[in-house]
């Protein structure tokens, strides 16, 4: 969709791998770096001008808000336990950076999804290579691959 440089953290290696099949720029493997805030400012020559958070892990957070450059815009996906605070010096974000939750993508269906397929038929979003399909009945299997990192994007199917 135009970026320039997308940079994949995560812990487990087989998703760092699925994000370089699916061209990521570059992976860091956050368990692998003593200073994973210096390792990204490095890898993107300063910081960065997004980043998401996904994991629900308030200190992850703080670092994908510490790792913007002055304008930076990060987007909190993730959700952590009810009533957990996470710490961000006021001044990162009087000096231009942005924190804004997403919900539900903050997308409208009706462009998005069409969208979506278009960028599929273009074999721009292969999202079969990060999706598994379980049986309802292997739910207890599917909670246990996402947790675990075996697998990126769980889906149910019903009979």
């Amino acid at each position: 969709c135009g970026c320039q440089d997308i940079v994949v953290v995560d812990l487990v290696e087989s998703r760092l791998a699925v994000a370089d099949d699916l061209g990521a720029t570059a992976t860091l493997d956050a368990g692998a770096v003593d200073d994973t805030e210096a390792a990204l400012r490095e890898l993107l020559g300063g910081g960065a001008d997004y980043t998401l958070e996904t994991t629900g892990d308030t200190a992850v957070l703080r670092t994908a808000v510490d790792t913007l450059r002055q304008t930076g815009v990060c987007g909190v996906i993730g959700s952590p336990g009810r009533g957990e605070a996470v710490d961000i010096e006021v001044s990162s974000l009087i000096s231009g950076r942005t924190v804004r939750g997403v919900a539900e993508g903050d997308s409208v269906p009706t462009e998005f999804i069409p969208d979506l397929v278009a960028l599929h038929e273009q074999g721009r979003f292969p999202f079969d290579e990060f999706v598994t399909f379980y049986d309802f009945a292997d739910i207890g299997q599917a909670v246990e691959d996402a947790e675990s990192g075996e697998t990126i994007k769980a889906i149910l199917r019903f009979e």
